[in-house]
């Protein structure tokens, strides 16, 4: 039997929705959080985003996705969030309980709160092993 986990929040995604969601929560002293992302890194679309124009409000100088990511993954280190990796919410019920499947087994949350900072995800056609041509006139 799984042992259930009580947390305060429960963010799923570690993106910059989550990971800004994390930290002011934190700072507003709300400090029983888990971020539970599914990838191996945290920083979510930020990563692919090589471009630079991010930042500038919030750090007061202009950085690249992966750049901007990186100071918000600081400071979720600093403040010792803990953070679960390369795992996958498998189920979330209407009572705020998440089960999770990750390395260290099956894992289950009772949250308060759950925030879904999911977000979205950027992948080419070939990355989704979609085959053919790209259709003219359709728009996803």
């Amino acid at each position: 039997m799984m042992e259930t986990i009580r947390k305060d929040v429960v963010i799923i995604g570690g993106g910059p929705a989550g990971l800004a969601a994390a930290l002011e929560l934190y700072r507003r002293d709300i400090k029983d959080i888990v971020l539970i992302e599914r990838d191996e890194t945290l920083g979510g679309i930020l990563n692919q985003c090589i471009h630079d124009g991010f930042g500038l409000i919030r750090f007061g100088e202009t950085l690249t996705g992966p750049e901007y990511a990186s100071r918000f993954i600081q400071d979720i280190r600093k403040v010792n969030l803990p953070v679960h990796s390369g795992a996958m919410v498998v189920d979330l019920t209407r009572d705020k309980e998440v089960t999770v499947a990750s390395r260290e087994g099956w894992l289950k949350y009772q949250a308060k709160a759950v925030i879904l900072a999911m977000g979205c995800r950027e992948r080419t056609r070939g990355a989704l092993s979609i085959p053919g041509s790209r259709p003219a006139g359709i728009y996803t």
